[in-house]
């Protein structure tokens, strides 16, 4: 067989774009700073708890899309790092919503003083500079409202945005991120969970603006009378101890409630991709029975998560409301013993009313932050699975592809089997396992996830070596995963180009469309390469999809293409033409197919063939 060649790399096939050119700011700004202070990958910070230095984000990953900073492994940690990473705008806005809180309670008191300086005595020039005052006070109350919000709410909307960049990332990024998930609760983390955990920033703009009016009340009720002021000061801790026991099971229950919602958007999804299926069988009412099962379950975990939380503001509101009864009794009785002033009664009044909203606000933060730890727990759970690539990762010296004693069966085999196969570096390679999960295995060992070592490129071990691999190595699912777009776009993985756009969609060869069959779909559809796709392919059959599945993987053009069952949503006469097709335009390149396709066998340079309870066989080899 001809040695392994070297050879041009096409446009196409080359190494993705820097990075730099799908991360959000926030990351941009940090590598900004680690390249302006001269650091590298190897020094770059990591905090505690799992969680970077910095504002969270990568702060070397100018050295390549290869280094990961350690993720945040428990939702304190994931806390943390938002509220490090937004600072510039979390400590103003916290501060003017102090301010505000502050402000609110000064309210009563001025009133009170107003009528004790101006009212009673009926002095015109002091009422005069009285409300003058007040007017003041209520502007720099509402002003520094606005612009409190705003900031925590600006730190809210980003924060989130990051948790759904990250989420993407660590899913395409990060070796078995996705082992045992499917599409629909990685959606669900990227929306609803991220979208919940950011609002932290909501409970610490309204809770930490609510204790310091409580505070500020409170000292202020010690300085006019101190029996209503401890009555305040022990009542208020006492409150919040009451609707502090059950945010731990709020917290379960809202981690619950957000499991059953990513199960029934999964559902949801699966039952979406294969509508066209379930309508040609009749299996309309068993997709519907399923989803209204998952979705009975998220209702009953939202119902029980909003009874939880239910319970606890209504604590709230009753331990508010025997403070207040407490403090105008108390104060009522002062007053009437000549120990308080009219405008101190008022004030009195004025700021136990007050207290109401700040301890409902509490109130509320609690059963909020316990939906939002749960939220947080869900994501760094999911932060935390896969394999972080390391820096130095080798990268593969040729494309020679070989496999060394990778198990075939499961852990607790009785005679475990293992396939030893040095891949020649041209011509067609055919695995034929009786057993779907030893395809599976396979398959996933091929494309990188089996950690052993047992598969190597170029020497290197297949799930160490640094990615991409591509153009060394392509391996193309069984699943005809499309994308919204076109035919050409799915096809070159270039969307969004057009007219004003300075990129040009790579050409298509039609070598590939005929080798791929889909010379065949575009006569079908009429319109040709931009024929528009919808999302999933779903206004296309099974076997079309699976045809524009294949021409990607062919246009890729790598050294080793390995292919998982391309001709299965075919004809025979299509899967005919589909393997003679695929000999021909990958003759002087590797080819690995794992199929049990007749028409391949008969093509193939060499087949091994993989039974049900024996050792695998070597049933044909050609020798070119």
């Amino acid at each position: 067989m001809p040695a392994t060649r070297t050879r041009d790399v096409p446009a196409h096939a080359a190494a993705p774009p820097p990075v730099d050119t799908w991360t959000d700011p926030l990351e941009r700004k940090a590598r900004r700073g680690a390249r302006a202070s001269g650091g590298s990958a190897g020094a770059a910070a990591v905090g505690p708890d799992g969680a970077d230095g910095g504002d969270g984000t990568c702060a070397a990953a100018a050295q390549g899309p290869a280094y990961r900073p350690a993720p945040p492994r428990t939702a304190w940690a994931l806390i943390r790092r938002a509220l490090r990473r937004h600072l510039g705008a979390v400590i103003p806005g916290f501060l003017l919503m102090a301010l505000w809180q502050t402000c609110e309670a000064i309210v009563p008191i001025a009133i009170g003083v107003i009528v004790d300086r101006a009212v009673v005595p009926m002095d015109r020039l002091a009422l005069l500079i009285s409300m003058l005052a007040l007017l003041a006070l209520f502007a720099v109350l509402s002003f520094s409202y606005r612009f409190g919000s705003r900031c925590m709410h600006f730190s809210l909307l980003r924060e989130a945005h990051a948790l759904r960049v990250e989420v993407a990332r660590h899913a395409l990024l990060m070796r078995g991120a996705l082992s045992g998930r499917r599409p629909g609760e990685v959606l669900s983390l990227s929306t609803a969970d991220a979208d919940v955990a950011a609002t932290i920033f909501r409970q610490l703009a309204v809770g930490g603006s609510a204790v310091v009016g409580l505070a500020g009340a409170s000292l202020y009720l010690l300085w006019t009378d101190v029996l209503v002021g401890l009555v305040v000061i022990v009542g208020v801790p006492l409150t919040l101890l009451v609707i502090a026991g059950p945010s731990r099971l709020i917290s379960r229950s809202s981690g619950v409630q957000q499991a059953a919602i990513a199960e029934a958007s999964a559902a949801a999804g699966d039952t979406m991709g294969g509508l066209r299926i379930l309508k040609a069988i009749g299996g309309e009412r068993w997709a519907s029975a399923r989803y209204h099962g998952t979705s009975r379950e998220a209702a009953r975990a939202g119902v029980r998560t909003a009874d939880l939380s239910g319970r606890v503001t209504g604590l709230g509101t009753l331990s508010v409301a025997i403070i207040l009864a407490g403090v105008l009794l108390l104060a009522g009785w002062r007053v009437t013993s000549g120990d308080l002033s009219v405008g101190q009664l008022v004030s009195i009044v004025g700021v136990a009313a007050f207290f109401s909203e700040p301890v409902q606000a509490l109130t509320m933060t609690v059963t909020v932050f316990a939906r939002s730890h749960g939220a947080a727990q869900r994501l760094a759970d999911y932060l935390s699975t896969g394999e972080v690539e390391a820096v130095d990762s080798p990268a593969p010296t040729s494309s020679a592809l070989e496999i060394r004693g990778l198990p075939l069966d499961a852990a607790d085999a009785e005679a475990p089997r293992t396939l030893d196969l040095a891949v020649p570096p041209a011509g067609l390679v055919i695995i034929d396992a009786a057993q779907p999960s030893v395809a599976t295995r396979l398959a996933d060992a091929l494309a990188g996830h089996d950690s052993t070592g047992h598969v190597l490129l170029g020497g290197t071990d297949r799930s160490r070596a640094s990615r991409p691999v591509a153009p060394r190595m392509v391996l193309s699912p069984h699943a005809a995963d499309l994308f919204e777009g076109t035919i050409r776009s799915n096809i070159t993985l270039t969307h969004d180009l057009d007219e004003a756009s300075s990129a040009i969609a790579p050409e298509i060869s039609p070598a590939v469309l005929a080798a791929s069959a889909t010379d065949e779909v575009l006569e079908a559809v009429g319109t040709g390469l931009d024929h528009e796709v919808r999302e999933a392919g779903s206004n296309l059959s099974g076997g079309q999809r699976q045809r524009i599945a294949l021409a990607r993987a062919l246009h890729a053009d790598p050294d080793v293409l390995v292919l998982e069952d391309p001709t299965s949503a075919v004809d025979s006469v299509t899967e005919w033409t589909i393997a003679r097709g695929v000999q021909a335009l990958r003759a002087e390149r590797s080819t690995l197919v794992l199929t049990a396709s007749p028409a391949f066998r008969a093509l193939a340079d060499l087949v091994v063939e993989i039974p049900e309870d024996a050792e695998p066989t070597l049933v044909r080899s050609v020798q070119r």
